[in-house]
C-alpha cells in the first residue's frame, strides 16, 4: 500500500514526521512525542498524520475493543517502500535542482544578449527603437511619420494606430528607455518559452535558452523592435483570451500595430471562431480609426500609398529578407512578372497553411495551428525580416508526424536554419538554397511538414456541402487521430 501511495512526494512536514518515526520504526507513537520529535505544532501535526494515514503509510494504534486508540500512532512502511520514497523524492530533488539550474542559465543567457545589445552606440544602437521615437517626436512638432528618416536610411512604416502607441515613448530619455525596452522584450520572450514548453512538454528553460539564443530574438533585441511583443499578443488572445468574450481583441491590435498579424483573423474564421474573427476585424478597424481621427493626413498617405510602397522598408533585396519575393529580387526576377508570381505563391501558401491549421485548430492543437500561420506569414509578407521569424524557432516543438530519427531530426534542423547565421554564410557562397533556407523552412512548415495531431476531418456530410454535417464513422463526438498535412 505504501508503495501505490508514494506517487506523490511527501509534504516537508509529513517527512519530518517519517523522519522522527524511523528513529523507531516498531514502537508505539503519542502524538505528544512525534510533536517534539517532529518540531511540529499540533496543527501541522495532525494535517501531517492524516496525510499520512491517506497514504497508508502511519496507522492509528487499536485498543483491546479494535477503535483507533487517540493520539496512538505506528510506522507502517515497508522497507521496500521506505527505498521506493527515498529514490522518488531524490529523483524529485534532482529534477527540481536541474530546472532552477536551467533557470539560471536562461537568467546569464538573457543578461548577455541585453548587454550585447545595449553596448551598441550611436546610430547602431536599437536603431528601430530610434525610428519610433524620431519619427512621433516629428509629429508631436507638426512633421509628418512618413516624412523621418533615420540615419540608416530607415523610415517609419507602421500604421498611424502605432505611433499613437510610441507617443508616450518620446517623454523618456533613450537610455533609460533602452533599457526597459530591452528588459520587457525579454520577460516577453520568457513569457513566449513557459506557453511552448507548457503545449509541447518541452523543459520551460531549456526553451528559454534556445529562444533567447535564436536569431530572430537576438535580432529584436538588437534593433529595439517590436515584433515579439506582437508574436506574444497574438498567442495572448488564442491561449489565455480563447474561453472569454474579449477572443479576438488582441489580434486586432495586433494587426493594426503592423499589419502582418491580420493573417490570423482567417485562422480564428477557419477554426470555427467566427465570433473572434469578427472581434478581432472590429478591433482592427477602430484602431485604424483612432488613427486616422488623431492624425488624419498621415492616415490618408499611409493606406493610400505609403503601405504600397515596399521599397520604403529597406534593402529588401539582402538575404535578411526571407520573404517569397525578397528571394524573387534576389534571383533577379524584375517586375511586373515577379510581384505577380509572388503574389501566386504567397497566396498559395497561405491558403494552404489556413486549411492545415483550420484543421489543427479545431482538434484542439492550437500551438501547431498557430506556428503554421505565423510560418505563412512569413512567406506571404512583402518583406519578412529576421527579427519577424520567431514563429519558425517555435516550430521546434511540432508534433511531426513521422519515424522516430525524423522526429528527432526535426528540432535540430530547425534549430540550426534558426540558430545559425546560413542565409548570410549562403549569400557569401552565392548559393541560394542556404541564402534561402528559411524561406525553405517556413514553407515546409507552413504546407508540407505532416503534424502528428488530432485532426479535424469534415465529415461527409459537410464535404458535400451539408451545413448540418453528421459525425462520420467511429467518431463517437471526438476528433479522430491523424495527421494534418
Amino acid at each position: 500500500m505504501g508503495m501505490l501511495a508514494a506517487s506523490a512526494p511527501p509534504t516537508l512536514p509529513m517527512s519530518a514526521v517519517l523522519a522522527a518515526m524511523r528513529r523507531d520504526p516498531d514502537g508505539e507513537w503519542h502524538a505528544a512525542d512525534l510533536m517534539r520529535a517532529a518540531g511540529l505544532a499540533s496543527g501541522s501535526l495532525y494535517v501531517a498524520l492524516h496525510g499520512l494515514q491517506r497514504r497508508g503509510w502511519v496507522t492509528r494504534t487499536q485498543t483491546d475493543a479494535g477503535t483507533p486508540a487517540p493520539g496512538r500512532y505506528r510506522y507502517a512502511i515497508t522497507p521496500l517502500a521506505v527505498h521506493t520514497d527515498s529514490a522518488h523524492d531524490a529523483g524529485t530533488r534532482s529534477r527540481r535542482a536541474v530546472h532552477a539550474a536551467g533557470w539560471v542559465v536562461a537568467a546569464i543567457v538573457a543578461l548577455v544578449q541585453a548587454a550585447e545589445a545595449l553596448s551598441c552606440t550611436g546610430a547602431q544602437r536599437m536603431p528601430d527603437l530610434g525610428v519610433y521615437v524620431g519619427a512621433v517626436s516629428g509629429l508631436r512638432h507638426g512633421a509628418s511619420l512618413y516624412d523621418f528618416v533615420d540615419g540608416n536610411d530607415a523610415p517609419f512604416t507602421y500604421p498611424p494606430f502605432a505611433g499613437m502607441l510610441f507617443w508616450p515613448l518620446t517623454y523618456v530619455a533613450r537610455g533609460p528607455l533602452d533599457v526597459a525596452w530591452t528588459a520587457a522584450t525579454i520577460a516577453i520572450v520568457l513569457g513566449l518559452a513557459v506557453y511552448v514548453a507548457r503545449d509541447t512538454r518541452l523543459p520551460a528553460p531549456l526553451t528559454a535558452i534556445v529562444l533567447l539564443l535564436s536569431a530572430p530574438v537576438s535580432s529584436n533585441l538588437r534593433f529595439g523592435q517590436v515584433s515579439v511583443a506582437l508574436a506574444a499578443l497574438v498567442v495572448l488572445d488564442i491561449a489565455v483570451l480563447r474561453a472569454t468574450r474579449w477572443h479576438g481583441v488582441l489580434t486586432g491590435v495586433a494587426a493594426a500595430i503592423k499589419l502582418t498579424p491580420l493573417i490570423f483573423i482567417p485562422l480564428l474564421w477557419r477554426a470555427g471562431r467566427r465570433r473572434a474573427a469578427l472581434v478581432a476585424t472590429a478591433t482592427f478597424a477602430v484602431c485604424a480609426a483612432i488613427g486616422y481621427a488623431a492624425a488624419p493626413n498621415d492616415s490618408r498617405r499611409f493606406w493610400g500609398t505609403a503601405m504600397w510602397h515596399v521599397e520604403r522598408l529597406g534593402h529588401v533585396t539582402v538575404s535578411g529578407n526571407q520573404s517569397v519575393d525578397g528571394a524573387l529580387m534576389r534571383l533577379g526576377f524584375a517586375d511586373p512578372g515577379r510581384s505577380l508570381v509572388a503574389m501566386l505563391i504567397a497566396g498559395t501558401v497561405a491558403v494552404l497553411a489556413l486549411r492545415r491549421a483550420g484543421w489543427a485548430a479545431r482538434a484542439g492543437d492550437w500551438f501547431s495551428a498557430i506556428v503554421i500561420v505565423g510560418a505563412a506569414c512569413v512567406v506571404a509578407s512583402p518583406v519578412s525580416w529576421t527579427h519577424h521569424q520567431i514563429w519558425l524557432v517555435m516550430a521546434a516543438g511540432l508534433p511531426v508526424a513521422a519515424g522516430a530519427s525524423a522526429r528527432r531530426a526535426w528540432p535540430l534542423l530547425v534549430l540550426a536554419v534558426m540558430l545559425l547565421p546560413v542565409t548570410t554564410i549562403g549569400a557569401k557562397l552565392g548559393w541560394p538554397p542556404l541564402e534561402d533556407a528559411r524561406l525553405l523552412l517556413a514553407v515546409a512548415i507552413a504546407c508540407l511538414v505532416p503534424i502528428a495531431a488530432h485532426s479535424w476531418r469534415p465529415p461527409p456530410a459537410a464535404r458535400r456541402g451539408n451545413r448540418t454535417a453528421r459525425q462520420g464513422p467511429g467518431q463517437s463526438g471526438t476528433a479522430r487521430a491523424g495527421t494534418v498535412t
